[in-house]
């Protein structure tokens, strides 16, 4: 294996590349996520259609990895360099589909990579047109999965709590807590259990 290496150095040193890729964008959702104080059932389920789309567009990439939706894509000669940038386009538009006001850290991660994110291409003979197209049919896809994305996340199910900060009604159901500043806690994404899983 270590000579393999050694006479492929070129292959090992873009595979690298490609994984840092992987983790510079898991870093940028993870910075959207702060900065816009996003909740852990959003921010899991961001994470994971940045990651879906990701994949898929690298699935192309692959003799035998299937991607997670249909999405037309034939499949491309294996290159490293494609496979990088096709990735890179996937997690840009998943991002900004998911967190349009942080674009300017999505940005700065595409031209690190000196991608130009107005390329918008859906030429799927093209590693960027690989990329858009791979994150669009999955986020068409999530867009109508539960979790009511595009109304803001708004609960959909008209919850109210049982129990008030003060009186237990019903132990078996979610007590409102009051918080230090004496406002009433609210159950974040209480329609949750609708969204369609990853699995």
């Amino acid at each position: 294996a270590g000579t393999w290496l050694g006479l492929h150095r070129d292959v090992t040193s873009a595979k690298q590349t490609s994984d840092k890729v992987v983790l510079q964008w898991n870093s940028a959702a993870l910075q959207a996520i702060g900065n816009t104080s996003t909740g852990p059932t959003i921010g899991a389920r961001a994470l994971a259609i940045t990651h879906t789309c990701m994949y898929d567009a690298w699935s192309a990439y692959d003799p035998i990895a299937v991607a997670t939706r249909p999405n037309g894509i034939p499949r491309q000669k294996s290159k490293w360099k494609a496979e990088t940038e096709a990735v890179c386009y996937a997690a840009y538009r998943a991002l900004m589909d998911l967190f349009p006001s942080q674009s300017s850290v999505f940005n700065a991660v595409m031209s690190t990579q000196g991608y130009d994110p107005n390329d918008t291409s859906t030429d799927t003979t093209t590693p960027s047109g690989v990329g858009n197209v791979a994150a669009q049919a999955v986020l068409s896809y999530r867009h109508s999965d539960g979790s009511n994305q595009l109304n803001g996340y708004v609960d959909t199910t008209g919850y109210a709590p049982v129990n008030t900060p003060t009186q237990i009604n019903d132990p078996n159901h979610w007590q409102p807590l009051l918080t230090p500043t004496g406002s009433t806690q609210k159950l974040l994404t209480p329609h949750w259990g609708n969204v369609l899983p990853f699995a």
